[in-house]
Parts: structure tokens; C-alpha cells; sequence
């Protein structure tokens, strides 16, 4: 099918990541944007992961000035505080640290499974004691770092990007006129008709074009389907606006805590079958000791799923309209990054056939299903004892993937961390560290050293690469404002 029209429907993140980047590396496209008269947008979430930088970086956009425009702040990792009970956290950075010390095979992590009364976090893993203890950014290793930002800020700061670069027509979408798999053209709330070779349909959960699909129901595999959001202003910047992103165990499920330049963007997730509404909303304004106020607090419902064939005809879904699976782990972004950079592909000769399609839709659902996978062995092995943890311990039911990972921390023989594949979100050192700090049983390696000689390395390397690494870091706040000061400058 020849291609020299593209329509975007949808005013949200998704909208116009790929609209920015459609415009940038497919500049032989005609691209519009049908943007509502009135966004609803949902914005869950505000965290990256890796990839972001790069999209952005693809897309034309210099980092120092839309870090600035859309209120940024740095990610070294997630911290899941008190998840399986208080005082119990697991660090998941960037930043894996699973170097090699002996030869090429003996990482810390193999190191670690000799002596396993050390932290992990500090004397296996990367950047904890920078970003935790002393809230430091290392701008020598910048790389490990994603991005925490305000997307209703990146919205009007790639809108004002390329607003010469494409159409855009603010108005609603009436009607849809389509046979079998094409959509012929869509009618617009202004009079116009609009039509066009392909559509993209970044309507949310509305899925405005959408044809019947087939829809992958999550209910069975994850288990939570609510969140109550609001806004949280600082109280003590200095000590609030972390270099990270904080999910929480609580009674009813986890709350997520972001900083941005601005606020800290935060809400509670929970099961609305479980928690009641109201319930759940004076719970996360308690635990924000009323720093804000419930009538502020916005309610967002969803049931996890995605579409296997997000590509159909000439219609293409993305972002929430092609699946949700739910806040952790950041993946809603990065999978709409993933459909941009894949569509885009597709497109480079101004045509597809139905091989694009189907490769499409394959890498996507290998994407939803390992990242449904991963999220979902969060939950696993907690001892928690509330209504909603009790439901999650009573209805659990580890993945093929996760019960292989299992097998390979027992085994003695396998180095760890374990080499992921790499057409997945989540790789072999991601399982590895997660199972490891949820409590499952890790085999000490079959390694050509004792547990003496494995001690002094880890904290040999623990003083010389991470307990010090803040002395060369800046404190987040200050790197922040640092940049913020010298893009004001040559602004």
C-alpha cells in the first residue's frame, strides 16, 4: 500500500511522540494531527525508561532544552520501599553493575551469591548510595540516567517543535466511515472529511477508529486496575525532588511517587474490586499527611489488556489505545517509543505490504507479553496480609519466564546475572535482580573462589566505585537548577 498521508487522532503523549518522530525521520510523509477541541488527557504516569533520550534525540530534540521545558528530572532507578513489608526494598537502577571482577565470567552478582548477608542493593547493584543516601546525580556516567517529566509540559513543547512541520486540526472525530479493514475517511466536528492513506489512532481507550479487534484480556494475570492521583506540592525540595522513582507498598497495593522540577507527581494503585473509591482516596490523602486536598484527587479506571493486532488495515494503535497494563515499571512510554520507532520503519519507502504488518504486530505482542510477564512477578512471594495482597498470594500464577529464571538461580553452574534476549523489554539481569530481592532462594555459584576472597572483593569495589560516587556527583535539585540557569542564559 502506497503511503504519502498519515493521520494522527489524539491529542495525548502518544499523539505526538509519534508525530514528532514520524515528521523527523519520515519527512516525505503529510502528516496531520487531529487533535480535540478539548483534551481529556490520562497521564498515569511520568517516568522513562533508557530509551526515551534516544527517541528524543531521533526526534530532533535537544535534551538540555526540552529538559528544561518540560520540567525534567533524572531516573537511576525505581525503588519499591517496604514492598513486601516495612523496612524491605528493592532497587531496580539502570545502572546494573554486573561487570566482570575475575576473568570473564565472575561478575559481583556471582561474587554476591557467596556472600549473601551483604546488601545487594549497595555492594551488587549500581548508584544506591549516590541517588538514596546523598540524592546525587553522577554526571560522568549520565547515561544511566532516564528522565522523569511533566507530559502535559512535553505535549506543548513538541507541539510548538514541529507545529510548521505537520497539520493540525483541533476538532472532534464524529464519525468513522469503513468497510472490512480500511477506514475510508473520518468526519471531523468542524464539517471536514479527512481522508488518508494510513491512521493512527492514539485516542486512548476510546479507540476512536478502531475496528473489532482482538483483545487480550489481563484480568487473570495482573491485579490491579485503579489509581487515584493528584499532584503533591514540596515541602523540602532539597530533600523530595529524588534522582529516582519510588513505588511504595502499601495495604491496598503501592503508591508511586515522581519528581519533577515542579511537584511530585504521585497516586495510589489498587484493585476497585477490593478497595472502595473513597476508601482508597482518604488513604492517599492521609498518606500524604493532607498535603493535598481529596476533592483534587482524580480517579483513573482501567482493565489491563492490548490488542494483538494493533496494526490492522491501515489503522494503527498506539499508546493507550493499543493496550494498558498498568503503571509499574514505566512501560506505558516506553512502549508508545516502541510503536513510533517501528511504524516509522515500516513507512521508510512511503509504502507497506501485509509482511510490515505482521512483523509489527509480532514484535509488539512479544513486547506486551514479557513486560505483562515482568510486572507481574512484582506481586509475587509477598508476605503481606491485607485484602488486596491476600487476593494476590491467593490468585498468583508465576509465568513460564519466571518460573525458567527460578531454575536458573538454583543452578550452581550459570553465571548470573542471566544474558537477556534482545527484542525484550526486560532482560535475564532485570529477572535476576528482581527475584533475587523479592526472598527467592539463590544457589551460591560454582566460582574459583572462596567466601572470604568473594567478601573483601565486594567491598573493596563497594569503596572504590559506589560508597564515594556522590563526592563526584551533584545533588539533583542543584544539577537541575544548574541546567535551568544556563538554558535561561543562551535562551
Amino acid at each position: 500500500m502506497k503511503t504519502k498521508t498519515v493521520t494522527i487522532v489524539g491529542g495525548g503523549t502518544s499523539a505526538w511522540l509519534t508525530a514528532a518522530y514520524l515528521s523527523k525521520n519520515n519527512s516525505a510523509l503529510d502528516i496531520t494531527v487531529v487533535d480535540k477541541e478539548i483534551g481529556t488527557p490520562v497521564g498515569v504516569g511520568e517516568a522513562t525508561l533508557l530509551n526515551f533520550k534516544s527517541f528524543m534525540d531521533e526526534c530532533g530534540f535537544n535534551e538540555k532544552e526540552w529538559m528544561v521545558e518540560v520540567s525534567a528530572g533524572y531516573k537511576s532507578a525505581i525503588m519499591f520501599t517496604n514492598w513486601r513489608e516495612p523496612g524491605n526494598d528493592i532497587w531496580h537502577p539502570f545502572y546494573k553493575n554486573n561487570k566482570n571482577i575475575i576473568g570473564n565470567s565472575v561478575s559481583l552478582w556471582n561474587l554476591w551469591s557467596k556472600t549473601q548477608d551483604l546488601d545487594f542493593k549497595k555492594y551488587a547493584l549500581g548508584m544506591y548510595d549516590s541517588s538514596v543516601l546523598h540524592n546525587t546525580v553522577d554526571v560522568n556516567d549520565i547515561e544511566y540516567y532516564a528522565h522523569h517529566v511533566d507530559c502535559g509540559k512535553l505535549v506543548v513543547y513538541i507541539q510548538n517543535q514541529i507545529k510548521n512541520k505537520i497539520n493540525i486540526i483541533q476538532s472532534d472525530v464524529v464519525s468513522v466511515d469503513s468497510n472490512d479493514d480500511k477506514v475510508n475517511y473520518i468526519e471531523l466536528k468542524n464539517g471536514q472529511q479527512i481522508t488518508s492513506d494510513l491512521y493512527v489512532d492514539c485516542t486512548g481507550f476510546n479507540q476512536v477508529l478502531r475496528t473489532p479487534s482482538t483483545k487480550i484480556n489481563l484480568q487473570d494475570r495482573l491485579f490491579v486496575n485503579t489509581a487515584v492521583a493528584c499532584p503533591v506540592p514540596y515541602q523540602d525540595k532539597d530533600e523530595e525532588f529524588k534522582p529516582y522513582a519510588v513505588c511504595e507498598g502499601v495495604d491496598h497495593g503501592w503508591i508511586w511517587k515522581i519528581g519533577v522540577e515542579t511537584r511530585i507527581g504521585s497516586g495510589m494503585v489498587f484493585n476497585r474490586h477490593i478497595t472502595d473509591i473513597e476508601e482508597a482516596k482518604d488513604y492517599f490523602v492521609a498518606h500524604w499527611n493532607n498535603r493535598i486536598s481529596k476533592d483534587k484527587v482524580r480517579v483513573i479506571n482501567w482493565d489491563p489488556f492490548y490488542i494483538q493486532d494493533q496494526w490492522k488495515g491501515n489503522v494503527v494503535n498506539i499508546g493507550l489505545s493499543a493496550g494498558f497494563i498498568e503503571p509499574l515499571e514505566s512501560t506505558s512510554i516506553g512502549l508508545i517509543t516502541v510503536g513510533a520507532t517501528q511504524l516509522s520503519n515500516a513507512l521508510c519507502e512511503q509504502r507497506y505490504i501485509q509482511d510490515d504488518i505482521n512483523y509489527y504486530n509480532q514484535f509488539l505482542n512479544t513486547l506486551y507479553e514479557d513486560a505483562v510477564d515482568f510486572v507481574s512477578a512484582h506481586y509475587a512471594n509477598n508476605p503481606r496480609t491485607t485484602n488486596f495482597w491476600n487476593y494476590v498470594s491467593d490468585t498468583f500464577i508465576p509465568s513460564n519466564r519466571m518460573l525458567h529464571h527460578l531454575e536458573l538461580l538454583k543452578d550452581p553452574l550459570v553465571p548470573i546475572p542471566f544474558n537477556g534476549r534482545y527484542n525484550y523489554m526486560f532482560g535475564g539481569s532485570n529477572w535476576t535482580l528482581l527475584l533475587q530481592q523479592l526472598g527467592y532462594p539463590v544457589s551460591p555459584r560454582n566460582i574459583p573462589i572462596g567466601e572470604d576472597d568473594a567478601r573483601e572483593l565486594l567491598i573493596k569495589h563497594y569503596v572504590l566505585h559506589e560508597k564515594n560516587r556522590h563526592t563526584i556527583s551533584r545533588h539533583h535539585n542543584a544539577e537541575i537548577s544548574r541546567l535551568n540557569q544556563e538554558y535561561n542564559i543562551l535562551k
